[in-house]
């Protein structure tokens, strides 16, 4: 019947029986609303592990539909969702676990104090008193018992071992505790032991039937479930954990050599403006120094040539100039002379 109810709900829909007014206020559920159960839908739900047990959690107060579910594992966003999910369970797993574990320490010093040996009672007065009265008649008889040895008397001798030996099991009655006190120390004998996964009493040495029944129970393989799931999920984080932090430091040392690479290409950089630089200052420095040798050698050439002619060279022709023009000036004045000309 509920197969055929769930058939015609995907084929016509959860709402295909109500009625007009009914459809106005009808609201679809899908599987990210608050009443859907996210721990149904990523894992399990801790509320379905331990029905009919003494660790009952009641009924789960939201929704657990395969179909939503189904729906949830095909949506594209499937994996965003999936952490805050787990994130919700493993907290919720981890309370279920605290408080087990809470449970598990009170009955392991409730055990540690049924186990340790009680001491015997004490006698009362009056059979104390039998009792000392009955060691000092053994002693007493001992101490005949040595003296008729030495004296070659062994019939006497033997006869007194004999009421020694009575005295030895009244003294054992004296000191023997009641039947009820053997039945209650037999009881002790039957050990207890405590379950670490489940938090149950069990008894020691206990029938392999028993133990598999308890092994097999809700409460045992539920809390095995929540505690594998913890254990999972803790080492999947660390896992993550573990990855981003070698992604970081494998980020930081390619940043590392990407700035030495920067560092080595400007240093390289400012190798080559500053060989550039030298050879442009030595290039000027040759320049300068062939000028120099230049003008060096033109003078040693204007030297040259004024040695040649006698001296005359740049300084003949400016004093020639000069003295040329006063020759000049004189040979004008001498043929404008008033006697000369007959004035």
């Amino acid at each position: 019947m509920d197969a055929q109810r769930a058939l015609l709900d995907e084929l016509m829909g959860a709402a295909r029986n109500l009625t007009e007014e009914e459809r106005k206020g009808y609201k679809e559920i899908t599987w990210d609303d608050k009443e859907v159960c996210a721990f149904y839908m990523v894992r399990f739900c801790p509320h379905d592990l331990f029905v009919n047990t003494r660790s009952d959690l009641g009924p789960c107060p939201r929704i657990h539909d395969q179909k939503l579910k189904e729906s949830f594992e095909q949506s594209p966003r499937h994996d965003k969702y999936v952490p805050r999910f787990e994130a919700e369970l493993s907290q919720f797993c981890e309370k279920l676990v605290t408080d087990l574990d809470r449970r598990v320490r009170r009955g392991r010093e409730r055990l540690a104090q049924e186990v340790e040996p009680t001491p015997p009672p004490p006698l009362s007065a009056e059979k104390s008193e039998q009792l000392s009265v009955v060691e000092e008649k053994i002693k007493n008889l001992l101490e005949q018992v040595e003296t008729l040895g030495e004296a070659g008397k062994v019939d006497e001798a033997e006869a007194l071992m004999r009421k020694v030996e009575l005295l030895n099991v009244e003294k054992t009655a004296l000191t023997q505790q009641p039947q009820t006190d053997k039945v209650l120390m037999l009881a002790q004998e039957k050990k207890m032991a405590l379950c670490e996964i489940c938090g149950s009493f069990l008894v020691a040495n206990d029938a392999a039937e028993r133990t598999q029944s308890h092994v097999t129970g809700k409460q045992h393989i539920g809390y095995g479930m929540v505690r594998d799931f913890i254990a999972e999920y803790k080492a999947a984080r660390e896992k993550a954990r573990e990855e981003e932090r070698l992604a970081k430091e494998k980020e930081a040392e390619e940043r590392k050599k990407q700035r030495e690479k920067e560092s080595e290409r400007r240093r390289r950089s400012d190798s080559g403006d500053r060989d550039r630089d030298r050879d442009r200052y030595h290039d000027r420095d040759r320049d300068r120094e062939r000028d120099r040798h230049r003008e060096r050698d033109r003078s040693r050439d204007w030297n040259a040539r004024g040695s040649r002619d006698g001296g005359r060279g740049v300084d003949w022709r400016l004093r020639n100039g000069r003295e040329g023009g006063r020759d000049r000036y004189r040979d004008r004045s001498r043929s404008r002379s008033p006697v000369r000309h007959g004035h």
